[in-house]
């Protein structure tokens, strides 16, 4: 059986989140939001990412990214891909409330 290939994970924290999809996937590596059931998210800047910059993984890995939406005028926000937390009310393990 052949050892898979490895790859570093770049850095995309602080990059905009679509430029940090176009950069993972030029290092042969997947941005991922944290929950797989929504689209990816093109808008707004990584704030997070899991795993770390420099870190080698298999080519083809996930890469989670958490994005905070661009505050750019306007009113309300959708939040992005940040849980909302309510204070009575902590995350399961799923990271649902």
């Amino acid at each position: 059986m052949r050892t898979p290939e490895l790859v570093l994970v770049p850095a995309l924290v602080g990059l905009p989140a679509a430029q940090a999809h176009e950069v993972a996937m030029a290092a042969r590596v997947v941005a991922v939001d944290p929950d797989p059931d929504t689209p990816a998210t093109v808008e707004g800047t990584v704030t997070a990412q899991q795993p770390e910059a420099g870190t080698r993984v298999p080519a083809g890995e996930a890469v989670t990214i958490w994005v905070e939406p661009d505050s750019g005028g306007g009113g309300g926000g959708g939040g992005g891909n940040i849980p909302r937390v309510e204070p009575d009310k902590p995350l399961d393990g799923a990271g649902a409330n």
